[in-house]
């Protein structure tokens, strides 16, 4: 009947994701209305309990697990893909957790055939740590400027595709870590489709708990945007997600660093050094104030003290992206061909 549901096939990779794993594929499973649907895994080489988990939920029949291709997330999403049997591919990562209703909110946006893919709404975690929480309020502070439901660009681990448009612009670019999301966009917008911002399909994203962890997943993040704007020249200024206020934080960074280490240079050699030291500190505080205006805004709006961390974190995330800016641009000299690891993992 034309008025069945349309079928839906999940693909989640996985590579480490013990700590939510179990809560991540029974709210997945948990989405299931009656309409056909399946779960498909991609095993991509985890070295923890990852693999004895899907192997519990795999002897069940609730879950096809397949052997991953190693070559990053891209290239596993890619493979799960292929393999689906249904129209609609909803792409969920390994620390997403669906809350009910996600699916149907999602699916009801694609039977649009002009929508190519529609992206759900992350909550915070309010148990998380003060990373966690500060990164989730800067992600919903930044969805909370965008108006009306269409974007130019959807998170994979939260969003829905059809099928057969990931098909026509070739699925997603394995040479690519951060960013192949944004890319993907990119091209389907460019293709001709719409993007959804569905804002009531939620879920709660289990952010990176400790600074050396979301200060290494920012390093690839400002990386992974450096990859993306050499592909994609036209989007230096980013896009509906991650705008110019926040793009320009990198190479402002980077020359507050390089004024401030050429000051103290001149200072040891008694050269003119205070215009420099002024110039770096300068920049700094703009940062600084930048990031206290959005950490007042969050804490005003969301009632959440850790708004009020986004000034010493995001000063360390625009160290992390200054650091990027210098590796790829080393890399981009050396004429290195991109390589999904170099940031993501």
């Amino acid at each position: 009947m034309s008025g069945d549901p349309i079928g839906v096939s999940f693909v989640v990779p996985v590579r480490n994701g013990e700590p939510w794993l179990e809560e991540v594929l029974s709210a997945i499973r948990a989405q299931d209305d009656g309409r056909p649907f399946e779960v498909l895994a991609i095993e991509d080489g985890s070295t923890d309990g990852s693999t004895a988990i899907l192997g519990r939920w795999a002897a069940g029949g609730a879950v096809r697990v397949v052997e991953g291709p190693r070559r990053g997330a891209a290239a596993a999403i890619n493979l799960g893909i292929r393999l689906a049997a249904h129209p609609l591919i909803c792409q969920v990562d390994q620390d997403v957790i669906l809350r009910p209703g996600w699916m149907r909110c999602l699916a009801a946006a694609l039977s649009d055939s002009g929508v190519g893919a529609a992206q759900g709404y992350y909550l915070t975690p309010p148990d998380a740590s003060v990373w966690s929480r500060a990164m989730g309020l800067d992600l919903e502070q930044r969805y909370g400027r965008i108006r009306g439901p269409y974007v130019d660009h959807v998170c994979t681990g939260n969003s829905a595709f059809r099928a057969a448009a990931l098909r026509e612009v070739s699925l997603f670019d394995e040479t690519l870590g951060y960013g192949y999301d944004n890319d993907m966009s990119y091209r389907l917008a460019a293709a001709g489709y719409r993007l959804v911002f569905c804002r009531d399909a939620r879920s709660v994203h289990r952010w990176r708990e400790t600074m050396w962890a979301y200060l290494v997943q920012q390093y690839g993040v400002g990386y992974g945007r450096l990859d993306l704007i050499a592909k994609h020249r036209g989007r230096a200024r980013g896009d509906d997600v991650s705008g110019l206020r926040m793009i320009l934080h990198a190479p402002a960074m980077l020359c507050a660093l390089a004024a401030l280490c050429l000051a103290m240079l001149l200072a040891v050699v008694a050269g003119p050094w205070r215009a420099l030291a002024l110039v770096g500190a300068g920049l700094l505080a703009l940062l600084a104030l930048d990031r206290f205006a959005a950490g007042v805004e969050t804490l005003v709006r969301r009632g959440d003290a850790a708004g009020l961390a986004f000034v010493p974190m995001h000063l360390l995330r625009d160290v992390a992206w200054a650091l990027a800016l210098i590796v790829w641009g080393a890399r981009w000299l050396r004429g290195r061909a991109r390589r999904p690891s170099d940031s993501m993992r």
